[in-house]
């Protein structure tokens, strides 16, 4: 092949690799959010967990937020005055205590599986075992604690809280801590509104 005089490609050849270099950058940007994607830690299986850093304590969203000290609270004073309620629902009769916890864990699993759901998070994904295990930690303290009295109405708020700062103790992803966050004050706020039309207060 002979050299090519000038160092200049042929006008043919140059007109391909300018058509050419439009679709190589696209591939690229392509393959570069595909491995990013893949480097998700929210994606990856969860790893074993280290208390974390000072400095990635000064970093960290705060959780408990405010808004979830502010909302736990309000919903602990919403369940004491339900404390002598009768709620009707449909054919069902239940004290109003028990008709709003069931509605904070109802809303809770709902943006659960919201978040899951929308960003496709895979069953052994760091993100998704957070979230459930988060849910199942509530699930059981909501469980156990139906009823809210004057006498225990501090403790009440404290073991709310408690399970939030125990699930994002050395969780130092930003993003996963505002979820949890999210999910506290969604379910609880969402729990005191209740929609449901079907439902009346008998007593």
């Amino acid at each position: 092949m002979k050299p090519l005089r000038g160092g200049r490609l042929p006008e043919r050849r140059a007109m391909k690799l300018t058509k050419l270099l439009p679709i190589m950058a696209i591939a690229g940007v392509c393959f570069c959010g595909q491995a990013n994607a893949a480097q998700d830690p929210l994606m990856m299986p969860e790893q074993a967990s280290a208390p974390m850093t000072v400095n990635e304590q000064e970093v960290s969203l705060a959780v408990p937020s405010e808004e979830v000290k502010a909302v736990v609270s309000e919903f602990a004073a919403f369940q004491l005055g339900m404390r002598d309620a009768l709620i009707k629902d449909d054919n069902r009769v239940m004290s109003g205590q028990q008709r709003y916890t069931n509605n904070a864990l109802y809303y809770m699993n709902v943006r659960r599986s919201w978040y899951i759901t929308s960003h496709r998070y895979k069953k052994d994904s760091y993100a998704r075992v957070a979230l459930d295990r988060l849910y199942l930690d509530y699930k059981e303290f909501f469980t156990n604690n139906t009823t809210v009295s004057e006498m225990n109405q501090a403790e009440y708020e404290r073991q709310i809280l408690a399970i939030l700062e125990k699930n994002t103790e050395n969780m130092n992803n930003n993003e996963l801590r505002f979820y949890m966050n999210e999910m506290v004050i969604y379910s609880l706020k969402e729990a005191m509104r209740d929609g449901n039309n079907r439902v009346k207060r008998i007593r």
